[in-house]
This record gives structure tokens, sequence and C-alpha cells, in this order.
């Protein structure tokens, strides 16, 4: 902190906003799913063996009341909050990354039935380095190390073991190896 007591520019490199837009969305939210409690929770004489319990033991209020909080404090912070300018083609692109990545994950969780554990994280770890920007032998050997170690920490760590995949049924690869993918 510099000496001067009247400092008005922001010590921080950049001025943080407020986040309108994340506020208004949970305003949103916590609108529709406080209109969803009604039907979403059971009455708490189905729960309690038909014995009437008292409105402060029904299963819907806990929910209703942190909702109720959640849209009057989200309320007030929008209003305070500074309004902010989006620059929408970073947006796409920072969040278009993380669709891609969630998607790569998604994949694998498919490919681990049709190619096994290992190899499916091989070629997850493969895609996401290509992503980063990874290319030739260093993309392999991420890929590959990647893939050790997730095997190792899930095999020997917790000691999951996942079902003979698609691939090997068809494929007919000594049991030592079947092991190892």
């Amino acid at each position: 902190m510099s000496g001067d007591a009247n400092q008005e520019k922001s010590p921080f490199k950049e001025e943080r906003h407020g986040g309108r837009h994340l506020l208004g969305g949970m305003v949103c939210t916590a609108i529709i799913l406080l209109s969803l409690v009604g039907s979403q929770t059971v009455r708490g004489s189905e729960v309690s063996g038909r014995l009437e319990v008292g409105w402060w033991a029904e299963p819907g209020l806990s929910p209703a009341v942190f909702l109720v909080i959640t849209v009057i404090t989200s309320v007030a912070a929008y209003f305070v909050a500074k309004r902010e300018v989006i620059d929408w083609t970073q947006v796409a692109k920072d969040y278009g990354r993380v669709a891609i990545l969630s998607g790569c994950m998604v994949i694998t969780v498919f490919l681990i039935g049709i190619l096994g554990f290992a190899l499916s994280i091989f070629v997850f770890a493969g895609g996401v380095g290509f992503i980063a920007g990874y290319r030739g032998g260093r993309l392999v050997v991420i890929a590959l190390l990647s893939s050790i170690a997730m095997v190792l920490v899930f095999r020997v760590g917790f000691s999951v073991w996942f079902p003979r995949p698609a691939l090997f049924k068809l494929i007919d690869l000594p049991f030592w190896l079947q092991g190892v993918l």
C-alpha cells in the first residue's frame, strides 16, 4: 500500500465487478425452485407414520426458508453490485473450452464400457492434452503417464476394478494384458 491515505484507485490490477448476471440468475433459479417446493416435497404426516407434525417439522420448510433467504440476499446484492459490461466473445471462448472438456469427460465415461478404463483415460488425457496445445511426443507421454497414474490410483489405491469391456470380449487378448488395460 502506498503512503497516500486518500488513494482512490483500486489497489488491484483490475476493477472487480459485482456479477449482476450471476446474481440475477440466482434470483430466477431460487424463485423457480421455491415454486416447486410444494410439489417436490411430501407432507410431514406421510413420513412420520401418519402422525400430525407441526409446521416447523415439515420437510419442505427448510428448503423454502433457505430459498427465500437466497432470493432476498440476491436481490439486495443485485441492486448494490456495479454494472458490468460483458465481452461475449471472451465468454464464449472461455466457457467453450469448459464445455469441450466436459464433453470429453462424458465421452470418457461412455468409453469405459467399450475400451476399458486404462484406454479410455489414455484417450481422455490425449484429447485434453491436445486441447491444451501439446503435440507430438509430449502429448503421448502426458497421456500415457496420466493413464498409468489413474490406473494406479483406482486399482491399487482404491481397489476398484471395472468389468471386462466390450472390446476385450471381441478381441481375445491374454488375461494378464486385459488386467493391465
